[in-house]
């Protein structure tokens, strides 16, 4: 397997959800926001279940599916970017292990390593042996040739082991240049467009979550007992936060600074 094979295999299950959801989006013209609402997916989150609180109805229908939908996307593209995070394990571990010419050197590399250590340990017994027999002994031919045997064996094998290493090396260092930089193009495109599906997806699922609360008399009600000014939407319910939040709370400071930050991210 070279390595166009392997990253072609590697991407295709990515590139199969890509090409699916982004192509359904374009077709039906959905609108691709330059909003970063996956800075906002967490508040979207806590908001759905705030409002879901309210009013166990608000994700019915299709609010729900999409929302389902989203779920879904997004764990997938949490665990691929977690899976990609360390590029040289997938190469070592990954495509070295299925390129046959290496393969077959690591496991004959590896049988050597074993043989060199085996061998070792018999002249270390034999000679401690030799030391305590004498040469009239019926036992010493035996020994010394096994001693001399393994003296010879240890050599070549190590003349084969470090030539074998040499070889990985080798086509470590050439493999490397091929990987690594295809790799990372494809990976950074796959993830970009799968971002790029998840942000269009949580823009319409927050329109949609704000319109159903917008016709929720129990969410009415709240924003009205609340004293929250302003229309329905993700802004008005972070600015409300940004105000009832509580900051003498050690454990509110990063909830706060985030706040912070996609009130900017969404004005």
């Amino acid at each position: 397997m070279d390595v166009d094979n392997f990253l072609n295999e590697y991407f295709s299950l990515i590139k199969k959800i890509n090409d699916f959801h982004f192509s359904y989006l374009v077709a039906n013209k959905f609108k691709f926001p330059k909003t970063d609402y996956l800075e906002l997916k967490q508040f979207i989150d806590t908001a759905t279940n705030f409002l879901l609180d309210l009013d166990e109805h608000i994700l019915n229908g299709l609010a729900g599916k999409m929302y389902q939908d989203i779920e879904s996307l997004y764990t997938f593209y949490k665990d691929f970017v977690k899976k990609t995070k360390y590029v040289e394990v997938i190469f070592y571990q990954e495509y070295l292990e299925n390129l046959d010419n290496y393969k077959a050197l690591k496991d004959e590399y590896e049988q050597l390593k074993k043989s060199i250590e085996e061998y070792n340990t018999t002249i270390i017994t034999t000679e401690e042996k030799l030391k305590t027999i004498s040469e009239k002994d019926p036992s010493y031919k035996r020994i010394k040739k096994l001693y001399v045997d393994s003296i010879y064996e240890l050599s070549k094998n190590k003349d084969r082991f470090y030539e074998i290493k040499k070889e990985l090396e080798n086509i470590e260092k050439r493999e490397e240049l091929k990987f690594f930089p295809k790799f990372n193009k494809l990976k950074e495109m796959h993830i970009l467009k799968l971002e790029k599906i998840l942000n269009c997806k949580l823009y319409y699922f927050d329109k949609l979550l704000w319109y159903n609360a917008s016709k929720s008399q129990a969410v009415i009600e709240f924003f009205i007992k609340s004293n929250i000014n302003g229309e329905f939407s993700t802004k008005t319910f972070i600015d409300y936060h940004l105000k009832n939040i509580d900051i003498s709370k050690s454990n509110n400071s990063e909830w706060i600074m985030y706040l912070k930050k996609i009130s900017k991210v969404i004005e």
